[in-house]
């Protein structure tokens, strides 16, 4: 059974689309929903590196961050680039 917020979230999915009355952002849609190769295949190598940091998040050795602090981040980053 799925969730409430899962099926909310399709409604309100299915609601913005019935009402969307721009053919480019229709196909798009369209081309997304319908593109059953749209699976990411990640090499050995990438697989490992994904794990190798999993587990360093797990355990605690690197730190994380929310949402928030990595667009400030990535802000801080960019304007002392543009200096």
């Amino acid at each position: 059974m799925q969730s409430t917020n899962l099926q909310k979230d399709k409604l309100d999915l299915i609601e913005k689309i019935i009402r969307l009355e721009d053919k480019t952002k229709l196909d798009y849609l369209k081309s997304i929903l319908n593109d059953e190769t749209l699976e990411y295949k990640l090499s050995n190598e990438q697989k490992l590196i994904l794990e190798e940091a999993t587990e360093k998040y797990y355990s605690g050795v690197e730190p994380s961050f929310t949402w928030e602090e990595v667009k400030a981040n990535a802000r801080k980053n960019h304007n002392e680039k543009k200096s």
